[in-house]
C-alpha cells in the first residue's frame, strides 16, 4: 500500500532502465511516486520499467541521455518541472565502469568512468537541488536527494581505480552539499551497496559463480539483491528520514566486517 505522504511525489532515477536504477524506480512508483527514468541507452528496458510504473497506477517518462553532458541534465530536469510542476527525490544510480589495471588502463575508458560516475553525480545532484529550492515543501522536506554509493569508495579493489576514485569523490561530494543543503531542507543521503547481483556483475560471472562468491566472502552468504539496495533507498525518501541527512547507509551483508573479504573476489568467484 503506497504511503499516503508520498502520493504525487515525483521522482527522477538515474540508470532506471536496469539493475539498482529499476528496482528503485519500481519500489517508488509503488510508494507513490511518479517515475522519470533516465537512462542512456534508452530502449526496451527503459521502456519496460516505464510500463511496470504504470501497472502501479503513476506516470511515467523516459529520458534517455548521457549524466555526463550537463545540458541534456539540465533539459530532463526542466521537463521533469514543465510536466509535473515539480521534482521531489533524485537518485543516482546510474554506472560505468571500464576494469583494467592501471598499467594497462586506457585513458579513455579512465575518463569515461569519472565523467559519468563522478560529473554525473554533480550535474543530476545539483540542478535537481537548484529546482528543489524553489518550490515549496512537502511535509518537513522540500527534496530528497539519494546518491548509490560503493563499498569501493573505501576498500580499494584491484582493477577499479577510476571507479573507486569516482566513488571516493562522490561520497564527500556528498556530505559536502548536505551541509549546504540542510538549511534549505533538501536532504542528501547515501546507500552504499557492497557487492550485488546485477546484470553488469553477470557480465563478468556466471550464477553459479556469484553464488560460490557470495557464500565464500560475505558473512550473510549471499550478494545483495538490487531489492536490497532499493529498500535502503526507499527508506531515505519516505518520511521517516525526514530529520536524516549526511547520512551513509551500508548495505552489504557484513562485507567489510571481514578485514581480507574483498582482496581475493575474482579467485573466489572462479573458484
Amino acid at each position: 500500500m503506497a504511503e499516503p505522504t508520498l502520493i504525487g511525489r515525483v521522482g527522477l532515477v538515474t540508470g532506471g532502465a536496469r539493475g539498482i536504477g529499476r528496482a528503485v524506480a519500481l519500489m517508488l512508483a509503488a510508494g507513490g511516486l511518479d517515475i522519470v527514468v533516465s537512462d542512456v541507452a534508452g530502449g526496451e528496458d527503459a521502456a519496460e520499467v516505464a510500463r511496470e510504473v504504470r501497472a502501479r497506477g503513476r506516470e511515467a517518462v523516459i529520458h534517455a541521455i548521457d549524466v555526463s553532458d550537463r545540458a541534456a541534465v539540465r533539459e530532463m530536469v526542466e521537463a521533469t518541472v514543465a510536466q509535473f510542476g515539480r521534482l521531489d527525490v533524485v537518485v543516482t544510480s546510474h554506472a560505468s565502469s571500464v576494469r583494467e589495471p592501471i598499467l594497462e588502463a586506457s585513458w579513455e575508458g579512465f575518463r569515461r568512468t569519472l565523467e559519468v560516475m563522478q560529473l554525473g553525480v554533480v550535474h543530476v545532484a545539483q540542478l535537481a537541488a537548484q529546482q528543489m529550492v524553489r518550490q515549496e515543501p512537502l511535509g518537513e522536506s522540500r527534496g530528497k536527494i539519494v546518491l548509490i554509493g560503493s563499498v569501493r569508495a573505501f576498500l580499494p579493489i584491484a582493477g577499479s581505480s577510476a571507479y573507486n576514485m569516482a566513488k571516493a569523490a562522490g561520497s564527500h561530494f556528498a556530505k559536502s552539499i548536505a551541509g549546504e543543503l540542510a538549511p534549505k531542507h533538501i536532504n542528501v543521503n547515501q546507500v552504499v551497496p557492497g557487492w550485488v547481483d546485477t546484470p553488469g556483475e553477470r557480465k563478468h560471472y556466471s550464477e553459479a559463480q556469484l553464488r560460490a562468491a557470495g557464500a565464500a566472502t560475505i558473512p550473510w552468504g549471499r550478494l545483495a539483491t538490487v531489492d536490497d539496495v532499493a529498500k535502503a533507498v526507499r527508506f531515505f525518501v519516505g518520511p521517516d528520514a525526514d530529520y536524516i541527512t549526511g547520512a551513509e547507509l551500508l548495505v552489504d551483508g557484513g562485507f567489510v566486517l571481514g578485514t581480507d573479504r574483498y582482496a581475493g573476489l575474482d579467485a573466489a568467484a572462479e573458484g
